[in-house]
């Protein structure tokens, strides 16, 4: 087995960083729009970069077609993707957990259902948020306010309302 900088993993790895670099610079470019998650799946030869991006002020076709355009031209430029690749860029969604603080201020006003690491599933308004921590308004007599610690925090999903 090959090791150290001839390694397929040493590679691989500097291969994510620059990929992830890439994605991060095309999206800051707008500065309205914030990079959520990024992975790359599959095997050499046959992967997918899905990269997943939201906005302030949400996500349109256009900045999804942006993203993929020019993050698309320096892979090719690079040459970063040997064989075969699919380029994906898409918006969360709404039954994509919410994973930044940024993206928690922009939903702001908004119905949440967050599980906490113990388990407990605690469903409210969106109040506020800071560097640190959330406040739901609960429908909890005890405690119609609650505050919660982002490292308390397993995940938290927007509630879809149909009403």
């Amino acid at each position: 087995m090959t090791r150290g900088l001839q390694s397929p993993l040493f590679f691989l790895e500097k291969n994510m960083n620059r990929l992830r670099n890439i994605v991060e610079e095309v999206v800051g470019s707008d500065p309205t729009l914030f990079l959520v998650d990024f992975m790359v799946k599959g095997t050499p030869g046959n992967q997918k970069l899905l990269i997943i991006i939201d906005g302030d002020n949400g996500v349109n076709i256009d900045h999804c077609s942006m993203v993929n355009r020019k993050v698309g031209a320096i892979l090719e430029e690079e040459d970063l993707i040997s064989g075969k690749y699919f380029l994906e860029v898409s918006s969360p969604g709404l039954d994509h957990p919410i994973k930044l603080k940024r993206q928690y201020e922009k939903n702001a006003g908004r119905q949440l259902n967050v599980e906490k690491n113990d388990g407990e599933i605690v469903s409210g308004k969106l109040l506020k948020v800071d560097n640190n921590a959330l406040i739901l308004e609960t429908s909890d007599e005890a405690e119609k306010e609650r505050l919660m610690n982002f490292d308390e925090i397993n995940q938290s999903k927007i509630e879809v309302s149909f009403k």
